[in-house]
């Protein structure tokens, strides 16, 4: 059965899943499809802004955009593979074709914005501020990916008003006790609670923001209480028979112990202590009359286990519940600090968008996006979390009754981001039914493996549809995924590939594993293979950095990804420094970090100089203690301070951020003097681009965010495809990669504890701490921790799968096992794939064909006009203060002074201040009451007055003009001005205005009025 269906066949609506497997070529299957959609004559409502493609990270989001101009441009050239693939599924022939994409190539470019492949929390973040007023936002918000700093300012507020005797007081000392008493008296005294507590609720709104509602907090206080004096009460009564017994006591129970413990109140160390055997040995047969005795503490001894079973599940319920009070009462803070801030989680928007959506507001939704997405296209449909398809639905639906599409390509078994509360069951679920019943729907299958050779699919299969599937611990785990039951052919060819399995026994003192890496890395070099064909996959990312030690032993070049974090680079961190400098100019540690850095270092030698930096530095040691230091250093090099800083300096306040930081680029000539760090730089610049493009242009804000401890995606630099490099990675980071070569570097996994496992039943959601202990004890927490442990399973099989299925020719899996390792040695064919010197051809792949070209930076600086002098805090107010009123002032006569007194109220009650500026109003009236304003403001047959209008010029410009008055035989431009007189600058800027004017109304006058309100005096220009 053909992947895609011909668009003449087509019947809307429609539902298609594709289930993809590794190496199936589903990217491919995905552009294709939204390359039919637009070169079809046929589909309905397939223009660019009809279209959604929903990707889960930026880089798929930029690789598929990527991939569409790419498939146009190929149809364009008439490239035979893919005009074949494309005509069979759309009609019109081949030429009608490479028009058609030629023209799109274009109409992409011109409507970049329509051209929406996106990811699927920048699509929410669009439907949630379209729909901002309703939910009680101001439009004007900023969505934050990181919510910790918010959080930890929130929670500050939070304590000051935690004072003596207050509730929250109470409450806070209540959650320290709570969460001491959970702990059990174990380890040291936390001497910082309020750490402790923070570092919860950041976990806790975490966990929440993947949630669609918020958790219970039961009480269980009272039945822990009861159940607390029932285990001492029955530990109490066991003492006592033991000592009334004379039996011999057992040294292998824990009796001693639990009672002691009980004792002093922890009766959070009971769980899983042990409780099997008694406190006493059993007495022998011929003691007869001790074995009442006997049975009387076993009976009791029981009765303590079951008391300590029942405690055990009210224990796990009531865990987290202090906590979640506490976060519940810090919300109301943590809302008006959002608020007040204008900032929203991006947590906030799956969670507020569900109830939304769900109120049949769909058709709204679209209309005040301006826009109907008709066909919904989704990759890596696996990674869907309940919330996120939640959201989804009512839209999909939406499209769907209007006689739109859903086309989802994703692979279960690739589910690893079940730690994100992703949810391969949702796939699955679509796979098997359709929630759409009015729609067709269609299940396919790509079944031919595009990347990987026989023998490398040969190990994949093997471990999984025969080893996992046969092994009683891991089959559950991979039927639910579909890792026993696929199907996978490889292109057919004469190069069988090569796959092997060695295992290694663990040694930390002298690594086997590093003998063996730097043994095939040579192999490899010596069979023909480059730096750049070979990768290094390991679970953890501590795993890549030792194995990259052992390259760099051998002098084997090599990128780790992560390294690529340009926040880690020293480049980025100067550049960060300086930009703290001109956000803090008393900030002397940033100023001194920038000074002290090889950019400064080599500006100083390279463009003044300098024949070292020894003079800078004996001046930092002179200058200690001399705040600010700023201005110690401009006092002693006034030239290199006018030279370096003396613009930025004067700029932060007035350039964009993405215009302040380019000036700093420029002023130091940062691509010069450190061309090493070119790529860390331009990755620099372009996450400033990025934030701005966000609606953020504070330079605090961005160096909060640089500062965050958030995701390394959009900070990372864009690897090469040609650099002949090593690639070191962990496996998720190596999810949707293919390599010529992958060296599998495993070591054994323990499965631990989970922390908040979510239930759900009637009476809500809840969050409940779930161990192998606590299992033990409560039946309930039992089947709790059978199905976190099998989805646990889940997602270390389906990691397995994904670090197997990277190789395109060859795969080395290198297990290094301790005694007791189990996981994932047990499922490893060694006897089956063991090491041979049949390596199939002996040559890597070619480059990719890439060329290198000399880079060049123009360091031109754009000279930046601040209007003359700088003006004061003072006087930049009291010049709003001026053009707020007049603004609000159309026309005036007689009743000038109350015109102008309401237009005053008005203006300072919108800019919140405690009243209308007296002075200000009585300067206002005292000019336009002169013999050359005063007509401007009055009414005339035909007039047409524009106040705070915005024209643009000729090149795109923007300009805001204060008052234009349009009479029938000439056009008036008016600019007030406070303060002192600049007439040069002055008249450059009303002629400006005048030939846009003059441009707009063409054979009629056009004029200009200048007038300075606090000198009393006008100026005309004509």
């Amino acid at each position: 059965m053909p992947v895609l269906e011909p668009d003449s066949t087509m019947q809307f609506p429609s539902v298609t899943v594709l289930k993809a497997s590794a190496g199936s070529g589903k990217t491919y299957a995905l552009t294709e499809r939204y390359v039919q959609f637009l070169l079809s004559t046929s589909i309905p409502r397939n223009d660019l802004r009809n279209i959604l493609a929903i990707t889960f990270s930026h880089n798929a989001s930029r690789g598929m955009r990527e991939s569409v101009l790419e498939w146009l441009k190929r149809l364009h050239f008439r490239d035979p593979g893919r005009l074949a693939d494309i005509c069979a599924v759309t009609a019109g022939g081949e030429d009608r074709v490479a028009r058609r994409a030629s023209t799109l190539v274009g109409e992409i470019l011109s409507r970049y914005s329509d051209f929406q492949v996106r990811t699927i929390d920048s699509f929410m973040s669009t439907v949630f501020r379209a729909s901002a007023i309703d939910l009680g936002f101001s439009p004007e918000f900023e969505i934050l990916m990181d919510p910790a700093p918010l959080i930890d300012y929130a929670f500050t507020l939070f304590l000051r008003e935690a004072r003596e005797g207050s509730e929250r007081a109470a409450l806070l000392d209540g959650t320290v006790r709570a969460v001491l008493g959970f702990a059990g008296g174990e380890g040291r005294f936390p001497w910082d609670p309020v750490s402790l507590l923070l570092a919860e609720v950041k976990r806790i709104e975490w966990r929440l923001s993947m949630l669609d509602g918020s958790p219970a907090a039961p009480d269980e206080g009272p039945r822990m209480q009861e159940l607390e004096a029932g285990i001492l009460a029955c530990l109490e009564r066991v003492d006592a028979l033991v000592r009334s017994s004379g039996l011999e006591e057992n040294g292998r129970s824990t009796f001693s112990d639990l009672l002691a413990r009980a004792r002093a109140g922890r009766f959070g160390g009971l769980i899983g202590r042990g409780m099997k055997t008694p406190p006493v040995k059993k007495p022998g047969r011929k003691e007869t009359a001790a074995h009442g005795s006997y049975e009387a503490i076993e009976a009791a001894w029981a009765e303590v286990g079951a008391r300590v079973g029942a405690y055990a599940g009210c224990w796990a319920r009531a865990f987290y519940a202090p906590v979640v009070r506490l976060h519940e009462s810090l919300s109301a803070t943590l809302e008006r600090v959002k608020r007040s801030q204008g900032k929203v989680f991006i947590g906030d928007i799956n969670r507020t968008l569900g109830t939304y959506l769900a109120a049949e507001v769909v058709p709204d939704i679209y209309f005040r996006l301006g826009e109907r997405v008709s066909h919904f296209l989704v990759d890596e449909f696996q990674d869907t979390s309940p919330v996120q398809w939640r959201n989804l639905f009512p839209l999909i639906e939406n499209s769907l009754a209007a006689g739109g599409s859903l086309f989802v390509v994703g692979d279960t078994k690739q589910a690893i981001y079940g730690f994100r509360q992703a949810d391969y069951t949702i796939m699955r679920s679509l796979e098997s039914e359709n929630p759409f019943p009015s729609s067709r729907h269609a299940v396919r299958e790509l079944s031919v493996n595009r990347r990987s050779r026989p023998r490398v699919l040969a190990l994949a299969s093997e471990v999984f549809k025969a080893n996992a599937r046969a092994a009683p611990r891991y089959a559950e785990a991979a039927r639910r995924s579909g890792l026993d039951e696929w199907t996978q052919q490889a292109l057919a060819g004469d190069d069988p590939g090569y796959a092997e399995v060695e295992i290694l026994a663990r040694d930390d003192e002298d690594p086997p594993e590093r003998r063996r890496i730097q043994q095939i890395m040579e192999d490899l070099r010596l069979r023909g293979y480059r730096w750049g064909d070979i990768a290094i996959l390991a679970p953890r990312n501590d795993d890549v950095v030792r194995a990259t030690s052992w390259l760099n032993e051998k002098a084997i070049p090599f990128v780790s990804f992560s390294s690529l974090d340009v926040r880690r680079r020293r480049a980025a961190g100067e550049m960060r420094a300086l930009l703290g400098f001109l956000d803090s100019p008393p900030d002397d540690l940033s100023f001194a970090t920038f000074l002290l850095g090889d950019i400064f270092s080599r500006t100083l030698t390279g463009r003044h100089g300098w024949a070292d930096a020894a003079p800078l530095h004996r001046f930092l040691f002179r200058s200690r203690g001399e705040r600010p230091l700023y201005k110690a250093f401009q006092r002693e090099f006034p030239e290199l301070w006018k030279a370096c800083f003396a613009g930025l300096f004067r700029s932060t306040g007035y350039l964009p951020l993405y215009d302040l930081v380019s000036e700093a680029y420029t002023a130091f000539r940062v691509f010069d003097v450190a061309s090493d760090e070119e790529a860390t730089l331009a990755k620099l610049l372009e996450t400033v681009k990025e934030f701005e493009g966000a609606g953020s242009n504070s330079l605090r804000a961005f160096l909060e965010a640089a500062g965050a401890e958030s995701d390394a995606g959009e900070w990372a630099i864009a690897v090469p495809r040609a650099a002949d490099s090593v690639r070191a990675m962990t496996i998720h980071k190596s999810k949707g990669l293919g390599f010529p070569v992958v060296i599998l570097l495993l070591y054994g996994e323990t499965a631990h504890g989970f922390a908040y496992t979510v239930t759900r039943d009637s009476n809500g959601i809840g969050l409940i701490k779930v161990t192998r202990d606590l299992a033990a004890a409560d039946p309930e927490l039992q089947a709790l921790y059978e199905e976190e442990s099998t989805r646990d399973r889940v997602n270390r099989l389906n990691a397995l799968y994904v670090a197997l299925t990277r190789a395109k020719r060859e795969l080395y899996v290198i297990g290094v096992k301790r005694k007791n390792d189990a996981y994932p040695f047990d499922l490893l064919p060694a006897s089956s794939f063991p090491p041979s010197e049949e390596k199939g051809k002996a040559a890597g792949e070619q480059g990719s064909g890439e060329t290198s070209a000399p880079l060049s930076h123009e360091a031109l600086p754009v000279p930046a006009s601040f209007g003359g002098r700088r003006l004061s805090r003072e006087e930049r107010r009291r010049g709003e203060r001026v053009h707020r009123i007049l603004s609000r002032v159309e026309y005036a006569g007689d009743d000038l002074e109350e015109v102008l007194t309401r237009a005053a109220s008005r203006a300072a009650a919108e800019a919140r201040e405690p009243g209308p500026d007296a002075d200000a109003v009585a300067a206002i009236s005292r000019m336009i009451r002169g013999e050359v304003l005063g007509g401007y403001f009055r009414e005339h047959a035909g007039r047409q007055v524009l106040v705070e209008q915005e024209f643009c010029d000729g090149d795109g410009g923007l300009f805001r003009m204060d008052r234009v008055v349009v009479d029938q035989d000439r056009v008036t431009v008016i600019d007030f001005k406070t303060g002192a007189e600049d007439p040069e600058e002055n008249e450059r800027q009303l002629r400006g205005y005048m030939r846009i004017l003059s441009g707009l109304h063409p054979g009629t006058p056009v004029e200009a009025v200048i007038s300075y309100i606090d000198l009393g005096t006008v100026r005309r220009i004509s």
